[in-house]
């Protein structure tokens, strides 16, 4: 639980990748409760040295935040446990805010890879 006014930290992480080069994720939130500051690429994807294009784009008004993760000019993929992403969000007012995360997850030459996406939610007093 948070108070209106703070900060809020989440980070996106990923459990048992295997060859990952590529994530898109879209994460919805309540624009009411939540409001996103900042989004930074975490060090999952840079594993191995890696170069890593970080893209973001916010919709404040729907409450979306989308992100884009890429190995540059990669041929192995990523495997493992780590953050992919931390999203920074301000509580903005009071209320529950579920955090629904969905994306696709490809390999090196653009393989989906099957992935299972978790949800959380923030409370805002």
């Amino acid at each position: 639980m948070t108070v209106a006014g703070q900060a809020v930290t989440v980070p996106i992480s990923v459990f048992g990748a295997s060859r990952v080069s590529t994530v898109t994720l879209s994460i919805r939130y309540d624009p009411r409760v939540l409001r996103v500051r900042l989004a930074q690429q975490g060090t999952f994807l840079a594993s191995g040295g890696a170069a890593v294009t970080f893209a973001q784009q916010v919709d404040a008004t729907a409450g979306r935040l989308d992100l884009t993760l890429t190995r540059t000019a990669d041929t192995v993929g990523a495997s493992g446990d780590g953050v992919l992403a931390t999203v920074v969000f301000d509580a903005i007012g009071a209320g529950v805010s579920s955090l629904g995360v969905g994306g696709v997850v490809t390999a090196p030459g653009g393989l989906p890879i099957p992935a299972q996406f978790g949800q959380a939610s923030i409370t805002v007093r």
